[in-house]
């Protein structure tokens, strides 16, 4: 019988959760916080409000196309390094962004942000896998995906308020900051271990067949697709959050920082409850529910541009929808194939951020030709898509899980 891994009560795993959490919170607001600050990193560059969306597709694109080769590396050289690289990446990006005066400095510099989000998440998210056995990695995930998602409880309207009393340059330096402090704190609390296995290939030929797997094992094809997908649902419409309730309702980045801790306290919800429940009743129910109500709640959001109550309560019930599917998504692909999972949570981040980059990208024409409907329209029909995807083509576990 294998030796099982420590139950997510014991002291030394809910140190280690609590640290990559930690983690997964500087990335969630960092990448969330740039919707509340489009309306003014535009002006000070001098740019159309709807360009502004290509800073969260810059910070996606590098992200998406960074994270398949990082799940390797840390398969290769072990979680704790790589995490260390990754957090020092990230915090130079985020901190530089401050100093942008431009708008191609500011791409640039959110771009090295995604770089370094990129090295972070795959390796938070294996050593999760490493670290909780099976029936409580819901859970787990639940708990890392809520402080990376409902970063916008605490960290987006702290930032909001904070670029309101001084500059919108002040949170990234806040940001940065912090993140090369969390450096020292994965030296100390996250244990030296050796890689978890030995690759007597290149990282490179290690890279190429991950996207061979991603392409033949059906399973593992339409999980990606359908994280592809629910990111994709997600960033479409919140990149522009701030556009939209500045725009509609003009409101400031403090009034709108307020909205989202709001919808935040939602999402955190969402995630937590929704590991919980999806490690009861089943993740495939849990998934295919999300999916209703999330398409449901942002072709609504879209429409309520005159009712600020209205579209306040629909956001919320979104970032619920949105906060448990994200869970579910995550548990779902780090059951795949546990002999390789931190290559195969690395190509389930890369389908998130490309859809995430994809999505803002394609909402930027559409706000700029059509209002917030189609974006609506978009975002719901990825949103609902997942649903039955999930149902009929991607097993909850996996014959490798249940041996685990």
């Amino acid at each position: 019988m294998s030796k099982r891994s420590p139950a997510v009560a014991t002291p030394t795993v809910k140190g280690l959760l609590g640290v990559l959490a930690l983690c997964a919170f500087f990335v969630g607001m960092d990448s969330m916080l740039v919707s509340t600050l489009i309306p003014a990193m535009t002006v000070t560059a001098h740019v159309p409000a709807p360009d502004g969306g290509l800073l969260v597709t810059m910070y996606a694109l590098l992200y998406a196309l960074s994270a398949p080769l990082f799940g390797p590396v840390s398969d290769r050289l072990g979680r704790k390094p790589v995490l260390i690289l990754g957090l020092f990446i990230f915090a130079v990006g985020t901190a530089f962004t401050g100093f942008g005066n431009t708008f191609i400095a500011m791409l640039v510099f959110r771009a090295v942000s995604g770089l370094g989000g990129a090295i972070i998440m795959p390796a938070v998210f294996a050593l999760i896998g490493d670290t909780v056995p099976y029936e409580r990695r819901g859970q787990a995930m639940g708990v890392v995906m809520g402080a990376l998602l409902s970063a916008s409880v605490v960290g987006v309207p702290l930032g909001s308020f904070l670029a309101y009393g001084t500059t919108w340059r002040s949170p990234f330096w806040v940001v940065g900051v912090l993140a090369g402090i969390e450096i020292l704190v994965v030296l100390t609390k996250v244990p030296a271990t050796p890689p978890p296995r030995t690759i007597p290939i290149t990282v490179w030929e290690t890279y190429r067949r991950q996207f061979k797997t991603a392409f033949t094992q059906a399973s593992v094809f339409f999980a990606l697709l359908s994280s592809f997908l629910w990111m994709g649902s997600l960033y479409g419409m919140f990149a522009y959050v701030g556009v939209y309730y500045t725009h509609n309702f003009h409101l400031n980045v403090a009034e709108i920082g307020l909205i989202i801790m709001v919808a935040g306290f939602g999402n955190m919800m969402g995630n937590i409850l929704g590991g919980r429940v999806s490690d009861k009743v089943g993740k495939r129910r849990v998934m295919t529910a999300a999916s209703v109500v999330a398409a449901v709640c942002v072709v609504s959001f879209s429409l309520l541009t005159h009712v600020l109550v209205a579209a306040i309560v629909a956001q919320v019930v979104w970032n619920i929808a949105l906060g448990s599917g994200t869970t579910t998504l995550t548990a779902l692909a780090s059951e795949l194939s546990p002999s390789i999972r931190g290559a195969i949570l690395s190509l389930n981040s890369s389908a998130m951020y490309l859809g995430a980059s994809i999505a803002t990208a394609v909402s930027a024409a559409l706000l700029a030709t059509g209002g917030f409907f189609r974006i609506g329209i978009v975002c719901g029909l990825a949103a609902l898509a997942v649903g039955p995807m999930i149902r009929y083509f991607v097993q909850e576990q996996t014959v490798d899980a249940r041996v685990e």
